[in-house]
């Protein structure tokens, strides 16, 4: 089921370990993100979840609520993240994924970002920026 496999995909996303995000990937998966802009393909993507892990102490994405149908996944999502000594930032969002054969294949997230400082959205525009 997409909707469980949505699910999953961001319960793995508190063990920090890109490794275990890898098998819910498609290769050719393509990700938009407002602030961090697009990736193409697994290994981009997880460049910058890595990138996230090794910058935020605290990374966690919670799916409230979570609808289905077919393949394609619309899920209202608050992420949690806090950088060493500072505050715990709570960003709401509406993600939507495409699953294909048991993998997310596309993936936009539109976030709520009036409440975010202009130093976090800095930050990951320039987390985004970096190749590994």
């Amino acid at each position: 089921m997409p909707g469980a496999l949505v699910q999953a995909f961001a319960k793995e996303i508190a063990f920090r370990d890109v490794r275990r995000l890898e098998s819910y990937l498609a290769e050719h998966v393509a990700a938009r993100f407002e602030i961090a802009g697009d990736f193409s393909g697994r290994s981009a993507l997880l460049g910058f979840w890595r990138r996230l892990f090794q910058t935020y102490s605290l990374l966690e994405l919670h799916i409230l609520k979570c609808v289905a149908e077919d393949d394609l996944v619309i899920a209202e999502s608050a992420y949690f993240l806090a950088a060493p000594r500072s505050a715990v930032l709570d960003v709401r969002a509406i993600s939507v994924f495409e699953v294909e054969q048991g993998v997310i294949t596309h993936w936009r997230d539109h976030a709520d970002l009036a409440e975010v400082p202009k130093s976090d959205k800095d930050r990951w525009r320039r987390l985004s920026g970096a190749r590994w």
